[in-house]
């Protein structure tokens, strides 16, 4: 049996996998120009409204990142659909459905490699929930941050000029786990190597907290642990990862990662049995989503909902 954090990542990795591909297409900005939305939560709310086009390019204010949202959409919908599914489970539950339920919150994030040239980001308001799903040019995001980011920084406040398409039905996988088919997000932006997508500095970032993460294997079953930091302040980024390091060693017997919110870096650590570079995420859920992966997950959510 899959254990729920594996299939979860492996379904979201084969979405960004498909929407990295299908940034490499080429486009034009429309005659209509650039429509400034505002920040991600009009963004939101012009997508309740049924008021974004595809295809149009948008200029979105946020908070940008390199860590992307493990889940996004409207926060209302993740809100509402979060509490659902937390309050449909069972008293025996397993632990490992933990990791679940705290994906579903849409707090935690996760940083990969570029695939394909690109980066998957996230653009936010505040808190991980206010997410907007970002694909950008690998070689363009990089200049941009030689020239414009504070050395170690993770978040910067920007103005974020982009084109606003669906993303590939790729995603219908990694929805479906939370029961979110008829809710899913149809839009992300795409930051292309183009004369009208832009990324804007504003400055330092003030406040922005979601939840990095570490999953585990321990005498048989799984484990996850959290903290939610503000990752505009290093010191407190610092102390969240100390902590999670030190509840793992406290774990009375061997414990080994499953995977953690940062796949570059790796600040945990990594374990002897399972490869944990973003190549291998990648193998592993081209190989593994389609061969009944999620189906094992939504069994186990069914048995205990």
């Amino acid at each position: 049996m899959v254990d729920p954090i594996s299939a979860t990542l492996g379904a979201l990795t084969l979405g960004v996998n498909a929407a990295s591909a299908y940034h490499q297409r080429r486009s034009v900005a429309p005659d209509g120009g650039v429509d400034e939305i505002g920040g991600v939560k009009q963004f939101w709310d012009a997508h309740r409204r049924d008021a974004l086009e595809t295809g149009s390019y948008v200029t979105v204010e946020g908070t940008l990142s390199l860590y992307a949202p493990m889940i996004f959409g409207d926060p209302r919908l993740v809100k509402q659909r979060h509490f659902e599914f937390r309050d449909a489970l069972s008293t025996e539950a397993p632990t490992s459905i933990d990791a679940l339920v705290s994906i579903s919150s849409g707090q935690p994030v996760v940083r990969l490699e570029p695939m394909r040239g690109v980066y998957y980001a996230g653009l936010y308001e505040g808190i991980g929930r206010n997410s907007i799903p970002i694909f950008v040019d690998e070689a363009r995001l990089d200049s941009w941050r030689e020239a414009h980011a504070t050395a170690g920084a993770h978040v910067w406040d920007v103005a974020l000029t982009g084109q606003v398409d669906d993303l590939p039905t790729e995603w219908d996988d990694f929805f479906s786990i939370f029961g979110l088919d008829q809710e899913a997000p149809e839009y992300a932006i795409y930051v292309q190597d183009d004369d009208a997508s832009n990324i804007e500095y504003r400055g330092k970032t003030p406040f922005f907290e979601a939840d990095v993460w570490a999953a585990y294997e321990h005498d048989g079953g799984h484990g996850w642990m959290t903290r939610c930091p503000d990752f505009a302040e290093r010191a407190e980024m610092r102390r969240s990862i100390d902590a999670i390091i030190d509840n793992l060693e406290g774990v009375d017997g061997p414990v080994e990662l499953i995977s953690q919110y940062d796949l570059v870096d790796r600040p945990f650590g990594t374990s002897p049995r399972i490869d944990q570079t973003s190549t291998h995420v990648q193998e592993m859920s081209n190989r593994r989503v389609r061969e009944n992966y999620i189906d094992e997950v939504a069994e186990i959510v069914d048995d205990y909902t």
